[in-house]
């Protein structure tokens, strides 16, 4: 069995200790969070062990992998400690504020000889795994224009808990357009807010990738406003090739439950995307020791070209897209 401890027991956790369940392999041994009283409660309500330290945690024999879910602040510190302890690490996006920490993380996983994978859970959606079959199979023909688009209002006084609509939002389409179409060629974007009155963070980030096929694609992060219409673009992924179309909606099935978010509770393929998340790292990853389908390159990918994109957005530059070879930076 593979032991796995969490540590940061938010809204997402119970994401992944659903997707836990899920697995052969997987067992969990404990949880940790910074408040004794929260470890305490959700350890009961799960039937398991609470940590009142980190240190601690990393301590039990028991645990083989710590699925990281704390705020973003401290998902650095607190994976470099887990692999040095020995500690496959499953580290929730983004996995560290700045690429240049991510590439320590990717550092410290080689050193140590252990896994460090990213929560790329989007790709682990069933409609998204689908999709990238019958592009692989040319059932669409060649991909001619992508859209991948969320526009869900995001209130100030939230807003200033995140970083923005590019690196909190458009982070998951960036990986999402890399899996199914390949890395961009050529790189733009502009940002603007709208709403926000105090807060000077991208409200709105809209970036066009150009694919190596000619292809063109554009991500949208809105926060300005909600899309409530009938046929709505609030979650909505789009591939238009030359003999077909892929729509992938997240609002395709819903399901409605008390006391949880709004896509914790309405979109059923968000949560089955931990399910399958959990299941590849668990039993293929760590037990079968299969080829992960995401690595920690992927996620360095994903910060290099937010960077860009940033750049892009404030200089009003059209970039030429020139990924980082993961042996040059570790």
């Amino acid at each position: 069995m593979v032991g796995i401890a969490i540590s940061g027991l938010g809204e997402v956790s119970q994401n992944h200790y659903r997707g836990i369940l899920y697995t052969e392999y997987g067992e969990l041994v404990g949880v940790f969070s910074h408040s004794k009283e929260r470890a305490e409660k959700i350890a009961k309500l799960w039937n398991t062990k609470p940590y009142h330290s980190y240190d601690e945690m990393l301590k039990d024999e028991k645990v083989d992998s710590v699925v990281i879910c704390s705020a973003d602040e401290h998902h650095y510190e607190q994976a470099i400690k887990a692999m040095k302890a020995g500690k496959h690490v499953l580290v929730e996006k983004p996995l560290s504020l700045s690429l240049k920490e991510v590439i320590d993380m990717a550092r410290v996983s080689k050193e140590e000889n252990v896994t460090l994978f990213p929560v790329h859970n989007y790709i682990f959606r069933p409609k998204v795994m689908r999709a990238k079959k019958l592009i692989q199979d040319k059932e669409i023909g060649e991909p001619t224009y992508a859209l991948f688009i969320v526009t869900q209002r995001m209130e100030e006084n939230v807003a200033k808990k995140y970083h923005g609509a590019l690196f909190t939002q458009a982070y998951h389409s960036i990986y999402v357009s890399n899996y199914l179409l390949g890395l961009p060629k050529e790189i733009y974007a502009s940002w603007s807010t709208i709403t926000y009155k105090e807060l000077k963070s991208d409200e709105i980030f809209v970036s066009t990738f150009k694919y190596a096929n000619g292809g063109i694609g554009n991500i949208v992060a809105n926060w300005a406003a909600d899309d409530i219409s009938s046929d709505s673009w609030m979650w909505l992924d789009k591939i238009v090739g030359t003999k077909g179309v892929i729509t992938i909606s997240s609002f395709g099935d819903v399901s409605y439950q008390e006391g949880v978010s709004f896509m914790m509770a309405w979109t059923v393929d968000y949560r089955e995307s931990f399910i399958n998340l959990m299941k590849h790292f668990v039993d293929d990853v760590l037990a079968r020791k299969r080829k992960p389908i995401q690595t920690v390159y992927d996620a360095i990918l994903v910060h290099d070209i937010m960077e860009k994109l940033r750049f892009s957005a404030e200089e009003g530059k059209r970039l030429v897209y020139y990924p980082p070879k993961l042996e040059g930076l570790i």
